[in-house]
């Protein structure tokens, strides 16, 4: 009896062991990453030695991953390496947080560089395989084969030197208050590497250079100082990014922005053309009629000041409200609580509006602050107005008379007191 308990328990545990080892294994499952890569297959260019490739990493698991990242197959002599997103480091494993909207899905990099000179692969289609697994390889969760297409060397003849210049985005969009950023590619195929200078200008519709506008350039890839030059190894690309800021008062309308590079020789020069469409905008600006921000008021009693609104911007202004923050008991009333239309510098740009401010009865003398504001979706303004508050005259009025009162008292009863 007590041998079958033995076995019996003994089965029991291989049992929940074989359940701990299913958990265990459940707990990471090969759907839980999925390799997002567009590009599987590619041919390089006769002149190219590299190429750069988006790998992203989706986790559809409630919980963080650490994936391991093997690179198989891989052809003799290539360097090919998984990198950060800005090339700083190479990634072998990565903790890849559960994919959200508020957390996209993790980026990564594969760089394939081919062998130079004499050791650089003869023309053909050559793959490799990237895997993506648990780091003990236990559980893999995707993987992507990838195909390199090598073409035939072009022959000294037909190899001839250029300088390409390109962007991806080369319209940008939107209000004169933004800064932009347009990014430029520079391929250099001279034969050589070499050193390149940069220039930007504007010019407006007309083709008349625009004044007060900053253009720089700086690197694309982690890199924030600006440069005037840039140097490009043959064969190589480099990515830059042109800051565009512009006055807040710029008309509306398509601005263009040649940007010529050209190799410190002067033989090779591009220029690419870059367009930025500022669209109107509308701004805000209040004062008062006079200029004044101060005002005299007495407590229970009403002063007025004229509120003036401007639009100083490039389009005109709709749906303006009218607000004011106030002391406690206090009552600001505008002549009208909102203006429907308000138009830019090409027409009649300002409106006025009465206001009326009344401190309370048993306001006590001195000075208050109280904000009027004009606001819209697109611009709010607003101004502070210092207001000095004056006891009332019946106040005053009734003092004198409390105090004659006592007065006559007081000689009414030294000349009773007198008399005895």
């Amino acid at each position: 009896m007590r041998a079958l308990l033995r076995v019996t328990g003994s089965l029991a545990a291989v049992g929940l062991l074989l359940m701990s080892v299913a958990a265990v294994a459940s707990a990471q499952e090969s759907a839980d990453i999925t390799l997002d890569s567009p590009v599987r297959s590619f041919e390089m260019g006769p002149t190219e030695d590299r190429a750069d490739l988006d790998v992203r990493l989706r986790n559809s698991a409630d919980t963080r991953r650490l994936v391991k990242l093997t690179l198989e197959g891989l052809p003799e002599g290539w360097d090919i390496g998984v990198w950060n997103r800005f090339f700083d480091y190479k990634v072998a494993e990565i903790v890849v947080e559960p994919t959200t909207e508020e957390t996209p899905a993790t980026s990564l990099r594969l760089r394939i560089v081919l062998p130079l000179g004499d050791d650089r692969p003869a023309a053909g289609d050559y793959a490799f395989v990237l895997i993506v697994t648990s780091p003990d390889g236990e559980v893999e969760y995707d993987r992507a084969t990838y195909t390199v297409g090598v073409p035939k060397e072009p022959t000294a003849e037909e190899e001839g030197g250029e300088l390409t210049l390109r962007s991806s985005f080369p319209v940008l969009s939107g209000p004169a208050t933004s800064s932009y950023e347009f990014e430029v590619v520079i391929r250099n195929e001279t034969g050589e590497e070499r050193a390149f200078g940069l220039k930007a200008d504007v010019l407006n519709e007309d083709g008349v250079p625009q004044q007060n506008w900053q253009l720089s350039f700086k690197p694309s890839f982690g890199q924030e100082r600006i440069i005037s030059t840039i140097s490009v190894p043959n064969n190589l690309t480099e990515n830059l990014d042109i800051l565009v800021t512009l006055p807040r008062n710029t008309p509306p309308g398509d601005y263009l922005i040649p940007v010529t590079v050209t190799s410190e020789d002067e033989v090779y020069e591009e220029v690419v053309g870059l367009v930025l469409r500022i669209r109107g905008q509308g701004l805000l600006s209040v004062t008062t009629d006079t200029g004044l921000l101060s005002v005299d008021a007495t407590a229970g009693g009403a002063s007025s000041v004229v509120f003036r609104l401007f639009n100083v911007g490039t389009a005109p202004l709709t749906d303006i409200n009218l607000s004011a923050d106030r002391p406690t008991d206090w009552k600001i009333t505008y002549a009208r609580e909102s203006i429907d239309v308000l138009s830019d510098l090409t027409g009649e740009n300002f409106a006025d509006v009465p206001v009326t401010i009344e401190p309370p009865g048993d306001a006590v003398p001195g000075d208050y602050l109280l904000t009027l504001r004009a606001s819209n979706v697109e611009s709010t303004d607003t101004i502070q107005m210092r207001v000095t508050v004056t006891q009332s005259t019946i106040w005053g009025w009734l003092g004198i008379v409390l105090v004659l009162g006592v007065l006559g008292g007081l000689v009414g009863l030294f000349v009773r007191l007198g008399r005895r």
